[in-house]
């Protein structure tokens, strides 16, 4: 039965997605599960589907108070999604707030920025970035971002079309040749969803803008290190991969890099049990 188990985790790897976090009571308030006050972790069930359908297991990183709370469960994860929700703190970045901003959770930020930077720099599992994901990998790496498109890129499309259906591909991308993106797709266009009113200014080190918008903003970053999968994208392949099957690759390769990933770590671990 042991041999069995180990056989199954080499196959279905587990990759780790972050919750959103809100300080807000409303959530449980509106459907008669929480208290006032009460502080929530959530995330949408679009990012579970995507994985389990692509053959992963989802498992849920929560917030925690201590980012070393969290190192027992990343050290059997073999991968890692960083999701979407709230706007970034721009003081991370060396900013003031600008009008345009919005909602910032400055727990998650903080939480969310050390676990990158140490998936990032000490793990060497692939990694996935969703739109406010993408925006964090950068602004860990020392990059920064616009706070509000609307009002810093006026002459641009609508990125923020919120009451969109959330599958429907409001405008093309261009994607690089010598790239991930361009590997998972066989295109150099697709079409995409748009659900972000913040975006990647100056790119952070270690990465390189593979996809972009027709009004220039990036859309898709990847890591320029060693090969390693670490990938982004602005967009919400999440809410498209089921009505628009074409969109799945993105998930597929990286849940086939996590398991990669899975059977060098699961070597690497047998070997340091051993000694």
């Amino acid at each position: 039965m042991e041999n069995e188990g180990n056989g199954d985790r080499k196959m279905k790897p587990l990759i780790g997605i972050c919750a959103n976090y809100l300080s807000d009571d409303a959530v449980g308030m509106a459907v008669g599960i929480g208290a006032k006050n009460q502080e929530w972790q959530l995330l949408a069930d679009d990012y579970i589907t995507a994985i389990e359908r692509a053959g992963g297991v989802p498992v849920i990183l929560p917030i925690t108070e201590d980012l070393e709370t969290l190192t027992p469960l990343l050290q059997k994860l073999d991968g890692i999604l960083f999701s979407g929700g709230s706007d970034i703190d721009p003081n991370y970045y060396g900013e003031y707030p600008k009008f345009g901003l919005g909602l910032i959770e400055p727990r998650r930020d903080l939480h969310e920025i050390k676990l990158a930077q140490k998936v990032l720099y000490e793990m060497n599992v692939p990694v996935l970035g969703i739109c406010r994901g993408m925006q964090l990998l950068t602004v860990a790496t020392g990059g920064t971002l616009y706070q509000d498109l609307h009002s810093e890129k006026p002459e641009g499309i609508n990125h923020s079309v919120n009451k969109a259906l959330r599958h429907h591909a409001f405008h093309k991308v261009n994607i690089e040749k010598e790239s991930f993106l361009y590997q998972m797709y066989q295109t150099d266009e697709l079409g995409v969803n748009s659900f972000h009113h913040q975006a990647v200014k100056k790119l952070g080190q270690g990465f390189r803008a593979t996809m972009t918008a027709p009004d220039g903003i990036i859309e898709g970053i990847e890591w320029e290190t060693g090969g390693r999968f670490v990938v982004a994208v602005q967009w919400h392949p999440e809410m498209m991969e089921g009505p628009v099957a074409s969109i799945r690759p993105i998930f597929n390769v990286f849940v086939e890099q996590c398991k990669i990933a899975n059977g060098n770590l699961t070597l690497i671990n047998s070997d340091e049990t051993i000694a």
